[in-house]
């Protein structure tokens, strides 16, 4: 395993998170020509509808798979679908591409490619869903801020895009193309010579930011940037990970879910409880402090106890969600754009419950999702939405900051 050097680690992710937090607030207008690079991140969304893949948000470089008539790449307020019917399975949005699969076949993805993402050996962006190559059988993906995941069904898992910081996992087994650029335009195989018997029976993936996660023989592994801790290695001696590694100080009963942060990592145990580590400047590991830990703790409630019974989590740039086996949601960390749902910008380094229109927890929820400074819920048939909207991208018909959840057009 290749550690990386931490200086330049930090200086290139101070640079990267400041793009990121400075794009939120930037005007919500449609570029007329295609940037030459990308400075505006987790600003569209994806959502599963009637067998349909509809799409809503920032749309420069075609993450949205949708192009107006005359070429044109338009933003979108209201949810709409791809150009072209793809019976998806799954899908996955990154920081500014996208990433789907057909059911145990092959990917498609769209968007920015300036590091390859899209996996067609090439670098050109793509308003359309194009074929990534020399992959097949795939079971589920994911997606970080320039790097994509490609877990297959004989349990191998693949990915391409940019490797500076090791976000591949390929370890010291890199490609020509990987050597020379940093980055891989076709899918590369995950390494899994590591120790305890070896990197199978992955059952789960998950990607933000710079690095990557895998859940495997009931363990988390984890791989790509570590300079707040992420990777659950101490960021003073090792700033990133290029082989996935066992993040230590989890249950031994096991884990049962897990989500990647912008720089923080979540795993659920087969309690209910929910782990943290990694970045915590806003309180997103949720463990009442606003201080970096790259051992797991568990995420806490405004008593003081821990968050329980907890059967998914999700987690944005800075910010997590949780639903409990009842339906309940809570949330926690950065909330300057609302994404936290309780009707405030404030923090919070606990978790707080999401609150519905009439000021009490919004429960019922069957599904819940974060992505950059937004979040949603499923109840019943609808999406509930909450959180950043400058671009359009909680598909409520107009922009602007939404604090407490309202039905989106989803």
């Amino acid at each position: 395993m290749r550690n990386f050097s931490r200086t330049t680690i930090i200086i290139a992710t101070a640079v990267a998170f400041t793009s990121i937090l400075s794009s939120c607030g930037s005007s919500s207008s449609t570029p007329t020509t295609v940037p030459n690079s990308a400075t505006i991140f987790y600003a569209h969304n994806l959502v599963f509808r009637n067998s349909t893949t509809l799409s809503t948000g920032y749309n420069a470089f075609g993450q949205l798979g949708y192009v107006e008539n005359g070429g044109q790449l338009a933003n979108r307020t209201v949810p709409g679908p791809l150009n072209a019917f793809f019976p998806f399975a799954g899908v996955a949005q990154g920081g500014v591409h996208s990433v789907a699969f057909f059911n145990n076949s092959t990917v498609r993805c769209w968007g920015y490619n300036g590091f390859g993402q899209l996996g067609n050996k090439t670098t050109t962006f793509s308003g359309t869903p194009i074929k990534t190559v020399d992959i097949s059988g795939v079971k589920a993906v994911a997606a970080g801020g320039f790097h994509t995941l490609a877990l297959k069904n004989d349990d191998t898992l693949w990915a391409w895009g940019k490797n500076d910081l090791g976000q591949l996992g390929v370890g010291s087994g890199v490609t020509d193309e990987v050597s020379k650029n940093g980055y891989s335009t076709v899918p590369v195989k995950v390494f899994s010579g590591t120790v305890s018997g070896g990197f199978s029976n992955i059952s789960s993936i998950a990607a933000n930011g710079h690095h990557s996660l895998a859940r495997a023989n009931g363990l988390v592994w984890s791989w790509g940037l570590n300079s707040s801790g992420q990777v659950g290695i101490d960021p003073a001696t090792t700033g990133a990970m290029s082989a996935p590694n066992v993040v230590s100080g989890l249950p031994a009963s096991g884990i049962s879910a897990i989500a990647a942060g912008g720089g923080f990592s979540y795993a659920i145990d087969k309690n209910g409880n929910v782990w943290a580590w990694g970045a915590n400047s806003n309180g997103q590991l949720g463990n009442g402090t606003i201080t970096q830990s790259f051992t797991p703790g568990k995420v806490k409630t405004s008593d003081g106890t821990d968050l329980s019974n907890v059967v998914q989590i999700a987690a944005g740039i800075q910010h997590g969600l949780a639903r409990d086996k009842v339906g309940n949601v809570w949330a926690w960390g950065y909330n300057f754009f609302g994404q936290l749902g309780n009707n405030n910008k404030i923090d919070s380094p606990v978790a707080v419950k999401v609150l519905d229109a009439s000021g009490v927890q919004l429960t019922g929820a069957t599904d819940i999702r974060a992505f950059g400074s937004s979040s949603m819920a499923k109840v019943g048939k609808v999406w509930y939405v909450w959180g950043d909207n400058t671009y359009g991208q909680l598909g409520t018909g107009s922009v602007g900051i939404v604090l407490i959840p309202v039905i989106s057009g989803f």
